[in-house]
Parts: structure tokens; C-alpha cells; sequence
């Protein structure tokens, strides 16, 4: 079994979708105007980003997130750029401790309040 889907609930559907798409490789898959986009990126992930009751923001509890893993640190420096180039303000790169390993990440917000991490595992992804 794997994870292949998220649904993150938002009050501006298209400017989160968008961020998605051109941050982190996502292309949306299916639509129901500005109420629901469904992106797939080239795992095969879905995707759903979809407006709350009313238009209302969601209420995520403090700290939630989603993140995005980097096989190098090189390249989460890239994004951190990136992200820093489109007026973006994501957080410093920092190192923390998980797997016995130091491991470079950051946050950034993305619009409607969705907090992102991006990082790199230990050893990258390659088993």
C-alpha cells in the first residue's frame, strides 16, 4: 500500500493550484471551475485542492503541513531560491536531526495559508 492522494481545502483554489504547478511539477488532471482542481504530478500523485465552505480558509491545526523531499541538498537550496525569486518569504534553511543525519529544510507558505516544508532525507531517496 502507498499514499497517492491529498486534499487540501482552501479559500483560493486557482492561486494554490497554480502554486503547485509551478513550484513542485504538478499539472492539473480534472476541474469543477474554481471550487476543485485535481493536479497529478509524474508519480502519480493526486493532488485535490478544493475551496472550503463559503470561501472560508481552512482551519489546519498549528503546524500542519506537507512536504516535498529533494535527493540533494543542492537542489533544495535551488528551491529555496526559486521560491525566493517569486516574492515568496520561505523561512532560512536550516539543519535538523532525523534518521541519524543532519538534514537541510525549510518552510514556506503557500497561498491560502498551506505551510510547505521541503527537505532532503539522509541519503536522498535511493534505498
Amino acid at each position: 500500500m502507498r499514499l497517492q492522494h491529498l486534499n487540501l481545502v482552501t479559500s483560493d483554489v486557482t492561486a494554490l493550484a497554480a502554486f503547485f504547478e509551478r513550484f513542485f511539477g504538478f499539472a492539473p488532471y480534472a476541474s469543477r471551475g474554481e471550487a476543485l482542481v485535481v493536479l497529478r504530478n509524474k508519480e502519480d500523485f493526486i493532488l485535490t485542492v478544493m475551496r472550503g465552505k463559503m470561501g472560508e480558509p481552512a482551519d489546519y491545526p498549528a503546524n500542519f503541513h506537507i512536504g516535498f523531499y529533494y535527493d540533494e541538498a543542492a537542489e533544495v537550496e535551488a528551491k529555496h531560491a526559486e521560491l525566493r525569486a517569486a516574492g515568496l518569504n520561505p523561512s532560512r534553511i536550516a539543519s535538523m536531526d532525523r534518521g541519524g543525519g543532519r538534514v537541510p529544510h525549510f518552510y514556506v507558505t503557500a497561498p491560502g495559508h498551506v505551510l510547505v516544508e521541503v527537505c532532503t532525507p539522509p541519503g536522498g531517496l535511493s534505498p
